[in-house]
């Protein structure tokens, strides 16, 4: 009984966040249905911030999950090198002065997405793609930084 009190309390005291973790690997064109689905339902259940550095975006459907999330007060940041589309007032634009290349995403500074794949329909239906979602501590800390970097040059 001990032991097991003494493990409980080991864990309530320890960062669970290494105990639930995740790191979601996916290849589209095969994963498509799946991409869509969790990028959307990270948008979605936002509270507070989404960053956004992506060359291109005008994927219709993404862009109403940013509409619909910025409406409800989230809190979003778009660096881009080609805007399409129809964003929501609220939705703050960086023009980048440099090349952007990148394709990543950050969800309430704790959750990142990155890959090969601009949110362009072509991109998840087409093309061949890689994608990876995750809340890896050191990795979300190196994604963040660099958008405080990225804000910092623009």
């Amino acid at each position: 009984m001990k032991r097991l009190l003494l493990i409980v309390g080991v864990l309530l005291t320890t960062n669970l966040n290494a105990y639930f973790s995740f790191d979601k690997l996916y290849f589209l064109p095969d994963d498509k249905k799946q991409v869509k689905a969790e990028v959307i339902k990270l948008i979605n259940n936002s509270n507070n911030t989404i960053d956004i550095a992506m060359y291109n975006i005008n994927y219709k459907k993404l862009i109403k999950a940013l509409n619909k999330a910025s409406k409800n007060g989230v809190k979003i940041n778009i660096f881009y090198e080609k805007k399409e589309g129809n964003f929501h007032k609220k939705i703050k634009f960086f023009k980048t002065r440099s090349k952007l290349h990148t394709k990543i995403a950050i969800f309430d500074k704790k959750i990142v997405y990155y890959g090969s794949a601009n949110w362009k329909k072509k991109s998840f239906k087409e093309n061949y793609e890689v994608i990876n979602i995750t809340n890896e501590k050191q990795k979300v800390e190196k994604f963040n930084n660099f958008f405080i970097k990225l804000k910092e040059n623009n």
